[in-house]
């Protein structure tokens, strides 16, 4: 990796250029501290997988080692406050500054340690694996490797790099970064205008709230008016009825009254229509020769009629065509007609029920007195059938004897 590098590297800083050598001694610094970090990642965060089985595998000296460095660990997340509650009861620590000295000491001494004895790691991770989620990288200590892979990678694209290639990508970063502070502010003025948005629909929310009750009262107080109102219907209701209920007793007995005058007087109507039947018997008997007479007239005058029919019969169906074509065109003058009608009914039916109403018990008197004449007339008609019976009977046997 360090033999690919070019030449001809971009500048640091000034008019100063990196030399080849440069370049790869800083490649080689960069890949040597990549390979210390994926061997301290090897080492079990925080615990050791089983303690009995690195003693006899790796020897009492280095789980020593790596036991301090653990412990260097622990006591390190206690201090910084990074987990405070796992930190044991009493505990005296030591001070930070002394802590983090001590830690990165340790840490040289197991990375050192690791990179002279490679199979350390492999003999970890063959003990790590009788114990799961044990005795493997963390995920934090892969972010933390991808990351600085991905930093080595950048460096040696950048050192790779022209300074023509460089002055492009820093152009077009200036653009992409222009672009980007634009878009930020759009970002800012929309979230501005939302608020400002949101602002206003809060006030309109709370102005409808106020609103609302507002009604609400309104609604309160008129259901409270409309209460009073229909007790106060009800008890002109109640009054008026008594009213009405004394006002038909007196028109009951006044109506009674009449009643009797009428009975009088239909006594009297039919003695009168007594005597007007009998001369209608007799005009009965003249009409019934009249009606022969016309009988046979019409006989001969249907045989005329009868060809007059036919012709009228032509005319008819000529007729019915023509009355079909007007009552299609009627029909549509009726339906708008009926739509007017409608509203002159809906109008005429207000009003008939206000005059309904004055005159129920005028109608009522009257239908009762309709009703009582009705009834007297059929009895009459009755008797007058039975008598007119005997009558003829009688007249028929005087017919016979002045023969």
């Amino acid at each position: 990796m360090a033999a690919a590098a070019p030449s001809g590297l971009p500048a640091t800083g000034g008019n100063n250029k990196l030399t080849n050598v440069e370049a790869q001694r800083i490649m080689s610094i960069l890949t040597e501290m990549l390979s210390k970090l994926d061997l301290i990642s090897r080492v079990p965060p925080l615990q050791l997988p089983d303690a009995d089985a690195l003693r006899e595998t790796l020897g009492a000296d280095v789980l020593q080692l790596l036991e301090e460095q653990l412990t260097l660990e622990q006591q390190y997340e206690w201090v910084s406050g990074s987990s405070p509650g796992d930190a044991p009861a009493g505990a005296e620590m030591p001070d930070f500054e002394t802590l983090d000295d001590e830690l990165r000491h340790s840490t040289r001494v197991v990375c050192r340690l690791l990179k002279e004895a490679p199979g350390i790691v492999t003999q970890l991770n063959s003990v790590g694996k009788q114990v799961p989620t044990e005795g493997t990288v963390s995920a934090s200590m892969r972010r933390i490797l991808t990351t600085f892979n991905e930093l080595k990678e950048q460096t040696y694209v950048r050192l790779c790099t022209s300074v023509e290639e460089e002055k492009a990508k820093g152009d077009w970063f200036a653009e992409v970064s222009a672009r980007e502070e634009r878009a930020s502010q759009q970002l800012r003025q929309l979230q501005k205008e939302i608020r400002g948005e949101k602002a206003e629909r809060d006030k309109d929310v709370s102005q409808r709230d106020e609103l609302l009750r507002k009604l609400q009262g309104e609604l309160d107080g008129i259901q409270n008016t409309t209460l009073a109102q229909i007790a106060q219907i009800e008890a002109e209701a109640k009054a008026q009825e008594d009213g009405d209920r004394a006002a038909f007793v007196g028109r009951e007995t006044g109506l009674r009254a009449e009643l009797a005058k009428l009975t009088a007087d239909l006594a009297a109507k039919r003695k009168e229509n007594k005597d007007s039947e009998d001369n209608l018997r007799k005009k009965k008997v003249k009409n019934e020769s009249e009606v022969e007479q016309w009988i046979s007239k019409y006989d001969a005058d249907v045989g005329d009629k009868d060809s007059e029919l036919g012709a009228l019969k032509a005319v008819y169906a000529d007729e019915q065509k023509e009355m079909a074509r007007l009552e299609a065109y009627f029909a549509q003058v009726a339906v708008e007609r009926g739509a007017q009608l409608e509203v002159e009914r809906k109008l005429a039916a207000v009003r008939a029920r206000e005059e309904a109403q004055q005159q129920a018990l005028e109608l009522a008197a009257i239908y009762m007195q309709r009703i009582w004449r009705g009834r007297q007339a059929r009895r009459g008609l009755e008797k007058a059938r039975s008598g007119k019976g005997g009558k003829g009977g009688k007249a028929g046997k005087a017919g016979k004897k002045k023969k």
